[in-house]
């Protein structure tokens, strides 16, 4: 998976698709947002496994893709 550089978010799932943003319908993450392959859910496809819940990243952010922590300067400009 190619991750963009500014984001934890990969550019491209497994299926070679671009990752889709959607909201869950579940009575457990009613409205939760989440990005995905889009052929998550989809009948008669099959999906790469790509799934993460945009919150769970936002609350990353801090901390970027490889694990290293970032400084607060590396936003600015």
């Amino acid at each position: 998976m190619n991750r963009n550089r500014d984001s934890c978010l990969p550019e491209w799932c497994g299926c070679g698709s671009r990752p889709v943003l959607r909201w869950s319908a579940t009575d457990s993450n009613p409205g939760r947002l989440f990005v995905g392959c889009p052929n998550y859910n989809t009948v008669g496809k099959r999906w790469c496994g790509l799934f993460l819940w945009v919150d769970k990243i936002q609350k990353e952010d801090a901390v970027t893709c490889d694990g290293k922590t970032s400084s607060s300067n590396d936003n600015e400009e």
